[in-house]
């Protein structure tokens, strides 16, 4: 596997410690968008996504080059938001979620609503669901990144996607969203 970001890993593992400022500048955004999405929370995403960019750095040395880059920092990012959930989040409520997306403008009251009721529904999900819910819809990327990412086989992804969503249309017939 030929990951563009390989040399610069490389470079950062010999003492350039300076180009790993290139990594974050490609990667930082795309992390606090996931982190952003798994949490419904700006503050806690933009702290944890400087935590994950710390992490990443601070293991580049184990990082054994038979995954992409992006794999391995997704990776971190999901196991970190996950983590604080579980020490964070027992419950999310809908006071909890923005409030752009909770008391939206009257002009758009209708496709905020739906924005926050899927938004509701996706948060119930267990961690494996809403992951790859998020991976795929959210941050468009395809079964075999997200297979990546997750450290999973392709079917696996595949079958959590299916179940994910039948819980969703489950939960969506129930609150009248169709």
């Amino acid at each position: 596997m030929n990951d563009p970001d390989f040399d610069i890993i490389r470079n950062v593992q010999q003492g350039q410690v300076n180009d790993y400022e290139v990594l974050v500048k490609k990667y930082q955004s795309p992390v606090f968008n996931l982190l952003y999405r798994m949490l419904n929370q700006q503050e806690s995403a933009e702290a944890l996504t400087q935590e994950v960019l710390v992490k990443a750095y601070e293991n580049l040395g184990s990082f054994n080059f038979k995954s992409r880059f992006f794999s391995w920092i997704y990776r971190i990012a999901i196991n970190t938001a996950i983590s604080y959930r579980k020490k964070n989040l027992r419950f999310v409520t809908l006071d909890s979620m923005p409030q752009d997306v909770v008391k939206p403008a009257e002009e758009i009251l209708m496709a905020k609503e739906r924005s926050a009721i899927l938004q509701a529904a996706i948060n119930r999900l267990k961690d494996k669901y809403k992951t790859v819910i998020i991976l795929r819809y959210y941050e468009q990327l395809s079964y075999h990144e997200i297979a990546e990412a997750l450290n999973i086989d392709e079917r696996k992804v595949k079958s959590r996607l299916f179940d994910a969503r039948q819980l969703l249309r489950s939960q969506l017939q129930n609150n009248n969203f169709f």
